[in-house]
């Protein structure tokens, strides 16, 4: 079962809206998520929902149940390969200190503090690109996904981190995502 029929079938309708399809497609071609993932995200996440509420539900608010479980994913499998976490770790670091103010950076002691100074960098990271962005790229970002602002602060700042991202040629920093 995709997650269309997946979606239709736990909030009792025929069809997505436009607005759902799209953000199907942006978790499957610009998140490159994994059915499996989208699917079981979508699940864990309606079905918390009450059942006479799921039908008017906005899937995008679904966004960070999907992603944890994209993270769970990621992690036991990265485990079970036996990641070479240090070496990804400086790998992350090289590929994104042209950007940054900070040329040194203590290594961490273990995966754990490693992903998170990566997450406390990429969010520093995207900060300071977002201040040196000129304002007519701000202005475009931001009229290209006013609505989401209105409704969902999260997924936007999501979406204008994936336009930096695009811009500046930033990769994840995360140990778990190449």
């Amino acid at each position: 079962m995709g997650a269309k029929e997946v979606i239709c079938q736990l909030k009792g309708q025929f069809f997505l809206s436009p607005r759902e399809e799209k953000f199907l497609k942006y978790l499957k071609e610009e998140l490159n998520l994994p059915d499996s993932v989208i699917e079981e995200g979508i699940k864990e996440c309606l079905k918390s929902v009450n059942p006479y509420l799921r039908k008017n539900y906005p899937i995008f608010r679904c966004l960070s149940k999907i992603l944890e479980i994209h993270k769970l994913r990621s992690t036991a499998k990265a485990r079970n390969n036996h990641l070479d976490w240090k070496r990804v770790f400086e790998k992350k670091i090289d590929a994104v200190k042209h950007l940054l103010d900070v040329q040194e950076f203590k290594i961490p002691k273990s995966e754990e503090e490693a992903e998170e100074t990566l997450r406390s960098l990429e969010k520093e990271l995207f900060k300071k690109l977002w201040k040196e962005l000129n304002d007519v790229e701000k202005k475009k970002i931001i009229a290209k996904y006013k609505e989401v602002k209105k409704e969902n602060e999260e997924l936007f700042k999501e979406l204008v981190k994936y336009e930096l991202r695009i811009i500046y040629e930033v990769p994840y920093l995360s140990l778990y995502v190449d």
